[in-house]
């Protein structure tokens, strides 16, 4: 399982539409949250959002996330790793 930041942004969206895929992904995103598939979300100007997910691939948080009562996105991923990790990993290489 790796974590993953997600970048997403979407366009116009029907004001109609809008109201109730809105009022559905509350309760999606609530249940992720929950259940920790997210850590966090976050809404960003201009129909943005940020996730920090935990998921078996880019591929299968895509598949996850296109699967959302919500508005379509264009998402972008970039792995995640625990950061004093990385940092004493590359201690130990440099002293051996």
């Amino acid at each position: 399982m790796g974590k993953y930041l997600a970048i997403g942004h979407h366009g116009p969206v029907d004001p109609e539409l809008g109201l109730r895929i809105a009022d559905e992904a509350v309760g999606w995103i609530s249940a992720r949250l929950a259940d920790g598939t997210f850590d966090c979300l976050y809404s960003m100007a201009g129909g943005g959002r940020m996730i920090v997910a935990n998921a078996a691939s880019e591929e299968a948080l895509l598949a996850m996330l296109r699967a959302a009562p919500d508005a379509p996105r264009e998402w972008t991923f970039t792995e995640l790793f625990d950061g004093i990790e990385v940092i004493r990993r590359y201690v130990e290489s440099m002293r051996t």
